[in-house]
């Protein structure tokens, strides 16, 4: 057939392209996503009992093609695996060039480059599937190899709604590695080189959830390790905080200078707006300026919650259209939201905050649109909020799964609250410049609390006073 023929060259011609790459020096450093991946492959090579499909949702930008490309490059150079047993393609290219899906083009690499089919194939093949949500049944196909045959090792790459799309047939038969934006730890390792212990991260995180005194002690150790491997910056490591803060939240805009660093996250975001949405979601064409104008409208915004009706008149458009907007916004991941503290009718009645992925989106759309103070209190204050909402949000994805992330509805109360595993309530606040403790007594007290967290830049060193943790701002980066 023609069109296998095609696709069979298209096939060649990519794995050629891997060939080439024999050898050559990685751009980019390693991070943790990378070597968790690794660590599967290994198992795979060696036949130990793991899992061989992959799924790595994330944000355009996080950095997923470049972990493919890494693994590609480790398989070829350290393991010396045949490229001919190595495919690695962009699922969009595929659907746009011969409109076909991820299980035929599989199953034509494995007739036309190895003259076998799944069932009978008898050696050890490595796939990897780019932006995989451009084939809305590429669930199914994994399903389907998964159990057809034991020697292809599938990792899936896509935009952030892979994670929704992930059906009950192929879940337990994944393993899924969300990839977020940078945090300062891997800002400092992948700008600076500087890597940090892993482990002060994690002691932040049970920290936060837990606030108990062994925790305390081991992030204050490592916190003053990992601010003496800082002493190298040129800037001073706050400084370098708020640069990246407000410049370099995607793994994409680190080989950038500033205003280089905004037009690349300005660019993911009208990607996301016209490829990746609509593969989610079909809207009229004139939605997508609508898609726009709420995206500047959020970013625009202090941090508060956002009423539906509010945007809808602002922008002339139906509260229902504003809706659906929101939500194929956060299927992408660009924005998520934290709804408001209380029993179903508050959720129901109450407005609920937007948030950005990372708040380098929204210092970009401001410096796009020429509004923004990019140095003043209220907005680092207003960046600094976004980025703790964020962190909170991946660490309910990652490391808490039972971890609830609310706003008090009461006026004067604390920025955020969380609700743990034993249905304890910890009040959290966020302050730039000098921070009053009143908000969050007040909330400890409202809710009964052991503790609270005061989030800031007032004190350099992690510390508890009665029953308030400090944590400054850059420790807090660590997460």
């Amino acid at each position: 057939m023609v069109f296998e023929d095609d696709l069979a060259n298209y096939i060649n011609l990519k794995q050629i392209k891997i060939s080439q790459s024999l050898g050559k020096p990685q751009k980019f450093k390693y991070r943790q996503s990378y070597y968790k991946i690794k660590k599967y492959l290994d198992d795979f090579l060696n036949n130990e009992e793991g899992r061989r499909v992959i799924v790595m949702p994330g944000l355009r930008g996080v950095g997923k093609t470049t972990i493919i490309n890494q693994l590609c490059n480790y398989l070829l150079t350290e393991k010396n695996i045949y490229y001919k047993d190595i495919l690695s393609i962009k699922m969009d290219q595929i659907m746009g060039y011969f409109n076909t899906n991820t299980l035929k083009f599989i199953d034509v690499f494995l007739k036309s480059i190895h003259n076998t089919t799944q069932e009978n194939l008898d050696k050890k093949l490595f796939i990897f599937v780019d932006e995989c949500h451009f084939d809305k049944m590429w669930g199914l196909a994994g399903k389907i190899i998964y159990d057809n045959t034991d020697n292809i090792f599938l990792v899936f790459t896509g935009s952030s709604a892979l994670e929704m799309e992930i059906n009950p047939d192929i879940t337990r038969r994944i393993s899924k590695q969300m990839i977020f934006p940078n945090n300062f730890k891997d800002y400092l390792y992948l700008k600076h080189n500087i890597n940090t212990d892993y482990t002060f991260s994690k002691a932040l995180e049970k920290l936060i959830y837990f606030g108990e005194e062994k925790y305390l002690k081991k992030a204050i150790s490592l916190e003053k390790n990992a601010n003496e491997q800082l002493i190298p910056l040129n800037n001073s490591f706050e400084l370098e905080f708020y640069s990246f803060l407000k410049t370099y939240g995607l793994a994409s805009t680190l080989i950038y200078e500033k205003d280089e660093a905004y037009d690349e996250l300005v660019e993911v975001l009208n990607k996301v707006i016209d490829r990746d949405i609509p593969s989610i979601r079909s809207f009229q064409h004139s939605t997508i300026n609508n898609i726009r104008r709420i995206l500047i409208y959020l970013a625009l915004q202090r941090p508060g919650s956002t009423s539906i009706p509010k945007i809808a008149s602002y922008l002339s458009i139906s509260p229902k259209l504003v809706q659906d907007i929101l939500d194929a916004l956060e299927k992408t991941q660009v924005i998520f939201n934290i709804k408001p503290y209380g029993g179903p009718g508050i959720v129901t009645k109450k407005p609920w905050k937007y948030y950005f992925l990372s708040p380098s989106f929204k210092s970009a759309i401001n410096h796009d649109l020429g509004r923004f103070n990019s140095d003043s209190k209220q907005c680092l204050g207003a960046l600094a909020e976004n980025y703790v909402a964020s962190t909170l949000f991946k660490m309910n994805k990652t490391s808490f799964k039972f971890m609830g992330i609310f706003y008090p509805t009461e006026k004067k109360g604390t920025d955020f609250l969380i609700r743990t595993k034993l249905d304890e309530i910890v009040p959290i606040e966020v302050g730039i410049g000098r921070k009053t403790k009143s908000q969050i007594v007040k909330s400890i007290n409202k809710y009964d609390s052991e503790f609270g967290i005061l989030i800031s830049n007032r004190h350099f060193a992690i510390r508890k006073e009665n029953n308030i943790i400090h944590i400054p701002l850059t420790s807090f980066g660590f997460i």
